[in-house]
């Protein structure tokens, strides 16, 4: 036998199948409201940034399942290849995420404090 057996593979299968409704419906969520903007605003008032956050954190933790399940299978297969995919794009999602988060409060820092400077400069 040269993999794992049909429940890990029913098992996969069924993994895949919600982790890709989960994510096509985080991206529905967002597109739905025609703004993506409001994607990053951090006021609890909008609520479709909320509900893509949350579908996205349901669609990560499936893709950690989905990592999970396809080790079962040799090296080199393409089902322990393909699982790697939904975790890979949960880590570029955080990381975009973080990194767009660090560098507003940075640059939020760096504009006030330039708006300070030309202010007294000015006046």
């Amino acid at each position: 036998m040269t993999g794992p057996g049909d429940g890990a593979r029913l098992l996969l299968t069924v993994l895949l199948a919600a982790w890709v409704m989960a994510y096509a419906y985080s991206v529905f969520e967002i597109s739905a409201t025609g703004d993506i903007t409001k994607l990053l605003d951090l006021d609890l008032q909008h609520q479709p940034s909320l509900y893509f956050l949350g579908w996205q954190g349901i669609a990560g933790t499936i893709a950690v399942g989905i990592y999970g399940v396809s080790r079962l299978w040799p090296r080199g297969a393409a089902a322990r290849q393909f699982g790697n995919v939904p975790l890979l794009l949960a880590i570029v999602l955080v990381a975009a995420l973080s990194a767009v988060l660090v560098f507003g409060q940075q640059a939020r820092r760096i504009f006030s404090v330039h708006d300070r400077l030309f202010l007294h400069w000015v006046f």
